[in-house]
């Protein structure tokens, strides 16, 4: 942990003509997933005492505080892990139990200095509600992370977390949602996983600032090539998903090599900004699932609109955009080609976005 917090905050790589942290651009939070706990050395095989504390291994973290020390001496954000898949507990009866082991639990959160927690679905304690409730109590401000698998979500009447996540910002218990299963560094999943945002898109749409739909985190570094890693950071970022790193910031080469797509600053700006809508499917075509291609598009503030064009097929395609039909957008508009940072010729009517490669992409601004 305290290496990939290193990794986060020095400045080695240029951006701009300057030297930038992965913390400038923004990845300010670094998160602690499964495997801190002390499995099985709790009551009746859990890795809870009898009092409800967790039980850490020791071992491998010796001190949670201090590693979450370590992290906001570097100006960085630090998070947990609970309700884990590892060891996972379900065999909790007594209420009483349950009661500690929830507040035992919120309590080391805030103690150890974490400043997030992610909340999986594997254990017993899933009640969004309570642990937001709980966490609220303390006075300290705490980012969740609803990692439910697309079970628990916005608009839902019972459940974990009941609420209706169209009000501004949301009243969700949770600040990010899990739309998906979990994610890996193959094409099929990473397309599968973007098409369950769609669903969170509508009017009014339920992706919104206070609970952000995310498709898992990035597998960008990780895919089979680099035109799969620059359109997987696309679309994550034309859909407003919170951008979480999932490469191993250690390997320097392997930053080096992505440092392009991970550190622009236009596409992580579109992924910033907020219109009233965090991205649409816009309409897709080509081969027998009619998915061969997409276009992808989010308002942007100013009228300007964000689209980001991206081949799911085995081959090369041609693409187009009607720019009223397809963005609303009459006359002349100016043109921003984010990938390649730079301005194109002003279109009108029709955008021709020219042949785009297996699994690659074109991101642009289109504006008045």
């Amino acid at each position: 942990m305290e290496n990939t917090m290193d990794k986060v905050a020095e400045r080695t790589r240029m951006v701009n003509g300057k030297l930038t942290s992965l913390a400038d651009l923004g990845y300010v939070a670094v998160g602690l997933d499964d495997n801190w706990q002390a499995c099985g050395t709790g009551v009746n095989g859990s890795f809870h005492d009898a009092a409800g504390h967790p039980l850490i291994n020791t071992t491998t973290f010796p001190s949670m505080k201090g590693m979450t020390d370590y992290g906001h001496a570097k100006g960085l954000r630090v998070g947990w892990y609970m309700n884990n898949c590892i060891c996972a507990e379900k065999h909790f009866t007594d209420p009483t139990y349950i009661q500690k082991h929830m507040e035992e639990s919120v309590k080391a959160i805030v103690a150890a200095g974490f400043d997030g927690v992610k909340l999986d679905g594997c254990g017993q304690f899933r009640n969004l509600t309570w642990w937001g409730q709980l966490l609220n109590e303390t006075g300290r401000s705490v980012m969740i992370e609803n990692c439910h698998w697309g079970g628990t979500v916005p608009g839902q009447t019972t459940g974990d977390a009941p609420c209706t996540g169209t009000t501004m910002p949301s009243n969700c218990p949770y600040n990010f949602f899990r739309s998906s299963t979990d994610i890996n560094p193959s094409w099929n999943s990473i397309f599968s996983n973007l098409q369950t945002t769609i669903k969170f898109q509508g009017n009014p749409p339920l992706s919104r600032p206070g609970t952000w739909a995310y498709p898992d985190m990035l597998e960008v570094g990780n895919m089979a090539t680099y035109n799969e890693d620059r359109t997987h950071f696309g679309a994550w970022c034309i859909v407003s998903s919170p951008l979480i790193l999932g490469h191993d910031l250690t390997n320097e080469a392997l930053t080096d090599k992505i440092w392009p797509i991970i550190s622009n600053t236009e596409a992580i700006a579109v992924n910033q900004a907020w219109a009233g809508h965090p991205g649409r499917l816009v309409k897709q075509w080509g081969g027998s699932g009619g998915n061969d291609m997409q276009m992808w598009a989010k308002a942007l503030p100013e009228g300007k609109q964000a689209v980001l064009i991206l081949s799911n097929n085995n081959g090369n395609e041609t693409a187009s955009i009607d720019l009223e039909k397809d963005l609303g957008m009459s006359g002349t508009v100016a043109v921003r080609d984010i990938w390649n940072h730079k301005d194109l010729a002003e279109a009108t009517g029709t955008f021709n976005a020219g042949t785009i490669e297996t699994h690659d992409s074109r991101f642009y601004i289109f504006s008045k």
